[in-house]
């Protein structure tokens, strides 16, 4: 049988009678049954085309076929449940204002006249330890000491009062915050910080859901706990 020349624009001409994208798997369901066409067309009549080699390939479309439509249909059920997930987490946060969270963050918010916390879980035994704090260019305002009681294993809290090294009143705005402890053998480790207050406000963006915690948005992915009472 002699080798057959079916080019890409030749098939082509069957996906556009469908009016099928390109880059679609119907395309290429359409130029496989395509092929097998010409094939049966241009076969050699003394030496017909092999009945099991021709079964075994509409077997293979048929799979294909079919892998394509569990493809597209669990595809389908993850958008439906991606849908339903999101109206239902939707429907249900705005219940959440007025109750307590805690959330991972390391932003510490300034409104130039009360100070302000953060906490940091310690997790491991520490002998000594510092805050220190950022402006929003990334430039180090204040560096805090850390007490022995703040060096406790467990949940502790950091107050700063807004003052920079001189003991300047820093602008209000947000400014970035990184607990460094020192364990007993000389290492050191950056705890985990998080803010915990009342829920105040949920907003829905376009980069996602975040909830406000005084006064500082944090994705909802960072919640930690919530509960009915105060910390």
């Amino acid at each position: 049988m002699a080798d057959l020349n079916i080019n890409n624009a030749g098939l082509s001409v069957y996906s556009n009678m469908y009016g099928v994208d390109n880059n679609s798997a119907k395309k290429q369901q359409i130029d496989f049954l395509a092929m097998l066409m010409v094939q049966l067309k241009n076969q050699n009549p003394s030496e017909p085309y092999d009945n099991q080699q021709f079964a075994a390939q509409l077997a293979t479309f048929s799979q294909l076929e079919q892998l394509t439509d569990i493809k597209t249909l669990l595809n389908d059920q993850a958008d439906v449940m991606a849908i339903l997930s999101m109206s239902m987490e939707n429907t249900a946060l705005p219940s959440m204002i007025g109750k307590y969270a805690s959330a991972s963050s390391n932003i510490i918010d300034i409104d130039g006249v009360n100070p302000s916390e953060i906490s940091y879980k310690v997790t491991l035994p520490a002998v000594s330890g510092k805050a220190i704090i950022y402006d929003s260019m990334g430039k180090e305002v204040r560096t805090i000491e850390l007490s022995s009681s703040q060096l406790r294993t467990g949940e502790n809290t950091i107050e700063w009062d807004g003052r920079n090294h001189s003991g300047d009143k820093m602008l209000p705005g947000k400014y970035t915050l990184k607990v460094e402890l020192t364990e007993g053998s000389g290492n050191t480790y950056n705890p985990e910080t998080f803010t915990v207050g009342k829920i105040e406000a949920v907003r829905f963006k376009s980069t996602g859901t975040v909830i406000v915690i005084n006064g500082n948005e944090v994705s909802l992915g960072s919640i930690n706990d919530v509960r009915d009472t105060p910390y």
